[in-house]
């Protein structure tokens, strides 16, 4: 007689069923590691030791250095995908820091580097007036050019002459641009310094799209020269005029222009203002040259040896 009880057989699992366990299992495995790897990484770049919390800046002589400290403190607030902060000294964002305070006016040459794991320096040089580019629209905008003839801010309307303003004729003015290649700037300004030795000072200066620079001296007068010859070929001409006899006489305001851009051919147009002429009036009216009469102009060809 056969027992009533007996063994049941266990059933085999499906081999799918096993396949997704192991993958849960395995699921679940990495999500545990990378919850570890991300709660780890959250308060490990917290750990005082390794966040930036002084940041310190040198350079420049008329820029505040608040206004820098203010544009990095407000760059390290935040975090990377949530996780870790901008102030971790190991990521923290040095290019968009350079980007940043290189946008503040006056300022070049941005260097961002830790002293140490807590202390971020920015260094920097500033951008020094050193002439006016201007427009020659109605509004007459000028902007401030450093030494080698780049625009780099926006100058406030400035009166009198403290600062030599320069003119494009195929350019407007904008930032981060310069009217004419800096070669020709440097010959100008030195065109300019060698002029001032004599008591002869430049104003204005103004180059056309042929490389020929228009020189106005103050009080008004003109010297037209070229940017193909050196400023000390341009000066040595002028001064040879200068000095001869028939043109000893001449000085800013008693001639119209002096026009050296055909070597050593030099021509001359005087004209004198009128004292009784008010000022501000644009007529001009007596001659310098002796002998000529009230009214005449004086057109002539200087050739020199």
């Amino acid at each position: 007689m056969k027992s009533k009880h007996h063994k049941k057989r266990r059933q085999p699992i499906d081999p799918a069923t096993v396949l997704i366990i192991k993958q849960g299992l395995l699921g679940l495995s990495i999500f545990s590691i990378l919850a570890l790897i991300i709660t780890a990484t959250w308060y490990g770049t917290r750990l005082l030791a390794v966040t930036i919390a002084v940041v310190t800046t040198e350079g420049g002589e008329t820029i505040a250095e608040e206004s820098v400290h203010d544009v990095v403190e407000a760059e390290l607030v935040g975090t990377y995908l949530g996780i870790i902060p901008k102030r971790f000294t190991f990521f923290y964002p040095e290019e968009a820091i350079q980007a940043k305070v290189s946008q503040i006016t006056r300022i070049k040459d941005v260097v961002v580097e830790r002293t140490n794991k807590r202390t971020l320096l920015i260094t920097y040089d500033e951008y020094k007036p050193d002439a006016l580019w201007c427009g020659q629209t109605e509004q007459n905008t000028c902007y401030f050019l450093d030494a080698k003839g780049y625009a780099f801010g926006v100058a406030p309307e400035l009166l009198g002459g403290s600062l030599l303003r320069y003119y494009s004729l195929q350019a407007e003015p904008t930032v981060g641009t310069s009217p004419f290649p800096s070669a020709d700037y440097l010959v100008t300004k030195e065109f300019v310094r060698l002029l001032s030795t004599t008591g002869w000072y430049i104003k204005k200066v103004e180059i056309d799209s042929a490389r020929d620079v228009f020189y106005t001296l103050n009080p008004s007068s003109e010297l037209k020269a070229s940017l193909t010859k050196t400023p000390e070929e341009i000066f040595s001409h002028l001064e040879t005029l200068r000095l001869s006899k028939e043109f000893a006489h001449l000085a800013p305001g008693s001639f119209q222009y002096i026009d050296l851009r055909f070597g050593t051919k030099i021509f001359v147009n005087e004209v004198l203002i009128d004292p009784a002429v008010s000022e501000g009036a644009s007529s001009t009216t007596t001659s310098t040259a002796e002998g000529v009469g009230e009214n005449d102009e004086v057109f002539g060809e200087v050739p020199l040896n």
